[in-house]
């Protein structure tokens, strides 16, 4: 269930009118792209460790780093849902092919970011609840999307980066 609402609810805060904040908030706020950016491949480099230690049959290890991936992701979605519901969205600046490649990755990025949530928490649940067989299955299809998604909004910031009014 929170694997469906956690996106809506998200997609829902986007139609709600702006908050207005001091110049001191705004000031902070400025920073958490770069900070999304980090938490991101933070989790990119989690999942990458986990793949690896699961690979040489450290299960503790892989439970650890999948758990520090988690608890990453959701820390960006806060970051991310709290500098979005205050921050005018910034359009991107570039010309020609390059702006081609980043909406094509930005889409991307987006609509796997939806799906990812619900097979994140299915394939995590299956891990702890000890469904080793189910939790396989799940993750083959789980992790190439959670690393793209967490790469990619790396990816995204780069490329937006240069855009910013500040």
């Amino acid at each position: 269930m929170a694997g469906i609402a956690i996106p809506a609810v998200v997609a829902l805060l986007f139609f709600l009118p702006g908050v207005e904040v001091s110049p001191e908030l705004a000031e902070f706020l400025h920073m958490l792209p770069a900070f999304n950016a980090t938490i991101n491949g933070s989790a990119f480099l989690c999942l990458v460790a986990s793949y690896r230690a699961i690979r040489n049959k450290n299960i503790l290890l892989h439970q650890r780093l999948n758990t520090a991936a988690l608890a990453l992701s959701a820390l960006f979605l806060v970051s991310y849902v709290s500098y979005h519901m205050t921050t005018e969205s910034t359009p991107f600046c570039k010309e020609g092919w390059i702006r081609a490649v980043y909406f094509f990755v930005l889409v991307t990025h987006i609509l796997m970011s939806i799906a990812i949530v619900p097979m994140v928490l299915t394939t995590y649940l299956l891990g702890l609840g000890n469904q080793i067989q189910k939790h396989r299955k799940w993750a083959r299809i789980t992790y190439p999307i959670w690393t793209y998604v967490t790469f990619t909004g790396v990816v995204v910031y780069f490329m937006i980066s240069p855009c910013y009014p500040w």
